[in-house]
Parts: C-alpha cells; sequence; structure tokens
C-alpha cells in the first residue's frame, strides 16, 4: 500500500495493523521511499534463511571426507 507521510502519520493505527497482518505500507515523502512492515519477534538462525537455500542439492553424507577427520572419525 502506498501513502504520503501525513496520512501515515494520521492512520497510524491502521497502518500498524496492516503491517501486523504481513502488508508492506510505502511511504512517500520528500522525493525519498520508506518501507514500513512488522517484524519477526525473535527470528531464529534458520528461520532468517527461510527461502534462501535449497537442500535438496545437498549430497548425503559429511561434506568433509572422513580421511580427513582425522581422530574425531573414530
Amino acid at each position: 500500500m502506498k501513502t504520503t507521510i501525513r496520512a501515515f502519520q494520521r492512520e497510524f493505527p491502521r497502518m500498524r495493523k496492516l503491517a501486523a497482518a504481513g502488508k508492506t505500507v510505502i511511504i512517500e515523502a520528500e522525493g525519498q521511499t520508506f518501507e514500513f512492515r512488522a517484524r519477526a519477534a525473535n527470528p531464529s538462525l534458520l528461520g532468517c534463511m527461510k527461502g534462501r537455500t535449497n537442500a535438496d542439492r545437498l549430497k548425503p553424507g559429511p561434506i568433509i571426507p572422513l580421511e580427513e577427520w582425522g581422530d574425531l572419525a573414530k
């Protein structure tokens, strides 16, 4: 949703509800563009990587060959 800074300030409770619902509010002011959206409360390490990797292409087994593990392989 696009809006002006004045409308954003005036309708902030509504804009906050839109952001909480997953929408991005785009605010245009003085030739600049800003985005307002909700942030996840406690993103986990793996949660922040969601959608950025493709685990289907990973080879089964360890990445480092067992011969290079030394004493850790036993």
